[in-house]
């Protein structure tokens, strides 16, 4: 019998070889398509907004239950110059320790305090234009209870969601500056950047005021550091104890 050439082996073992790999199952093509990458996170934005606005809308009906019990304090500065922010933030301080000293102790309610600055609104007032004469402004302060919205606040572990609330407005000059804003029943108003800890005589007049189960949304569960989005960080706008920014 004629012996096989070498070239006759090999062809006969690439051949067998072929074969063998055919009987295995063909390896799937794992390449994302050029689409999914994009639609992925299409979706999962989509999926936070959707998420964002169901906690907006949760924060601001909880808003509309406690909002009957607190009144907001809202100061706007005449401009945005340093000069004029820093008679913001002086006005603030001597228009918060006069009310307070002159507070009556029945002033125990959102509706008393109201009353009670309505019917001393002339004489804060002047206080208040005396001591911008005293600084050497040439402008006045005016006080008016407005209903406005304010974004989330968090003073110590209770947060203040957003939503519309009564305040007592003070404009100083023309009101185009920056603002700054707290809560001034029950007495959450506090001038230090950031409120280490609330008054318990505060915390019981608001938790007399609100039912227990609204009263727990309040308290932040959270723990000590915060998740910020990179690209969305005014998705979720939790402001500090202090307020700034300028509100429409």
């Amino acid at each position: 019998m004629k012996p096989k050439s070498y070239l006759s082996i090999k062809q006969h073992s690439q051949s067998a070889a072929h074969k063998r790999a055919s009987t295995f199952p063909p390896i799937p093509d794992r390449t994302l398509h050029p689409f999914f990458p994009p639609l992925f996170l299409m979706l999962l934005f989509l999926l936070l907004l959707l998420s964002m606005g169901s906690l907006q809308k949760s924060r601001e009906a909880l808003a509309g239950r406690i909002a009957p019990s607190i009144l907001r304090f809202h100061i706007l500065a005449n401009s945005d110059c340093a000069e004029d922010q820093d008679v913001k933030l002086e006005v603030r301080s001597y228009l918060l320790d006069w009310i307070h000293d002159r507070l009556p102790q029945n002033v125990d309610s959102k509706e008393t305090m109201v009353t009670w600055l309505t019917e001393n609104q002339t004489s804060l007032e002047t206080a208040a234009d005396r001591f911008l004469e005293q600084k050497g402004m040439p402008y006045q302060m005016h006080l008016s209870l407005e209903h406005t919205y304010f974004p989330t606040r968090v003073y110590d572990n209770l947060v203040i969601p957003c939503g519309s609330y009564d305040a007592a407005r003070v404009i100083l000059g023309a009101g185009n500056g920056h603002n700054w804003w707290c809560v001034l029943f029950p007495r959450f108003c506090f001038l230090d950047e950031v409120c280490k800890e609330i008054p318990e005589e505060s915390r019981d007049e608001l938790r007399t005021k609100l039912n227990q189960g609204d009263y727990s949304l309040l308290e932040d569960h959270r723990p000590d550091f915060k998740i910020r989005f990179f690209f969305f960080p005014y998705l979720d706008p939790v402001l500090p104890s202090h307020g700034t920014g300028q509100m429409a």
